[in-house]
């Protein structure tokens, strides 16, 4: 049960609860990440861009910096709108994150073109057994 004092201990206060919150984003977005970069990089059906990369890096830094700068906004306004609306962004954001990670594995869509992940790797593990 210490595990679970441990994860309730996040919800206590609105600030460990942000924190906690952004912690999930960055590893759901460093997940999706890697999950596209495998793909791209080792997929023969898909031309890897180093430059591509490097973009949806400096997209989802991007993100989160936007994401952070509405901590300090949410306080502008009345406090019954400003802290609800910023869980409200980050709660839909992780969603959109984990929808784009499941969308990987095939499991939603979300219109990503190449080939899907899972397939990907259930090839490469059978590629794997043979050699």
């Amino acid at each position: 049960m210490e595990m679970i004092s441990f994860f309730q201990s996040f919800l206590e206060t609105r600030d460990s609860f942000a924190t906690f919150l952004l912690t999930l984003i960055l590893i759901a977005s460093t997940i999706d990440f890697l999950f596209g970069w495998i793909n791209a990089r080792f997929n023969k059906n898909v031309v890897f861009k180093s430059g591509i990369a490097l973009f949806g890096i400096i997209k989802k830094i991007m993100y989160f910096i936007v994401l952070v700068f509405f901590i300090p906004a949410s306080v502008l306004v009345p406090e019954s709108v400003g802290i609800p609306a910023l869980f409200a962004l980050y709660i839909g954001y992780l969603i959109s994150e984990i929808n784009s990670i499941l969308s990987h594995l095939e499991l939603t869509e979300d219109g990503k073109k190449g080939e899907l992940f899972r397939e990907f790797m259930s090839r490469l593990l059978k590629s794997e057994k043979k050699e």
